[in-house]
């Protein structure tokens, strides 16, 4: 499926791309932080025949891989890319933008584009895999949402994010929150929610040994207070539950051709 952002076209891979992007993929200086050599077009294209089959061999992975263009004159400038577990929910996501077309937000763009589309497929959860080292594609990780946690795999920096489905973007899609965040959040509601339960019982209590005023207003009051504690509680579980990095994703779509790049 094409996405569309305001400035970008997001375009499903085809191994006859290749051609065009090892144009766009040639700079040696998108290879600085990774090491290697830009891609032949034959390399490519043995490449993007294996994404394009779609999912992994057991189906337990299913890879998304689009080539960004822009939308006002259709030149290809990068791609995107993510590797879907649907046991989990979870994506691993990647994004390269060509050297030419650095610095202009194009990698947040298409990244935030398709993180919105990935949160229409049900993905509850967003990796992303970044070198410490690379700061450019730091700031699009936080741009889309995402977070550094402890873990690193292969030398590179694991940063995390949970959907949130009742905030949107600029665009109108869903966005990504920052997990550690969220858990404070969920700590405070869970604190308040035990805290009115609290007082809801002390006030029945004191209500019936006659120190305050009885009668079917208190009651009603202390229902709601009580009522609200609970959803309260009920809304910091569910939080809780939606932070959880579960286990990690794995790079799926093939690593990428270059460092997660800058915007």
């Amino acid at each position: 499926m094409t996405l569309r952002t305001p400035r970008l076209r997001l375009e499903p891979l085809r191994v006859d791309h290749a051609e065009e992007m090892a144009t766009v993929l040639a700079d040696p200086g998108l290879y600085v932080f990774t090491g290697g050599e830009p891609p032949t077009v034959d390399e490519l294209r043995e490449r993007y025949t294996a994404q394009a089959r779609g999912a992994s061999a057991d189906g337990a992975e299913t890879w998304h891989n689009w080539i960004v263009r822009l939308a006002e004159t259709g030149e290809a400038i990068g791609y995107v890319q993510a590797t879907v577990t649907r046991a989990t929910a979870s994506a691993d996501v990647a994004w390269v933008t060509g050297q030419r077309w650095q610095g202009r937000g194009y990698a947040t763009e298409a990244a935030r584009g398709m993180v919105a589309a990935l949160a229409d497929e049900g993905v509850s959860t967003i990796t992303a895999h970044v070198l410490p080292e690379n700061t450019p594609s730091e700031r699009v990780a936080k741009r889309i949402g995402l977070a550094p946690t402890d873990r690193v795999e292969d030398g590179e920096r694991i940063w995390h994010g949970v959907v949130d489905r009742t905030r949107a973007d600029a665009a109108g899609g869903a966005t990504v929150v920052d997990p550690v965040r969220r858990r404070r959040i969920a700590w405070v509601n869970l604190a308040a929610g035990i805290a009115l339960i609290g007082f809801a019982a002390f006030d029945a209590l004191m209500a019936r040994a006659g120190a305050s005023p009885a009668g079917p207003d208190q009651v009603i009051r202390d229902l709601l207070l009580a009522g609200a504690g609970v959803a309260m509680i009920a809304t910091a579980f569910r939080r809780r539950r939606e932070t959880d990095p579960g286990p990690p994703t794995g790079p799926g779509t093939g690593s990428p051709t270059g460092p997660p790049d800058a915007s």
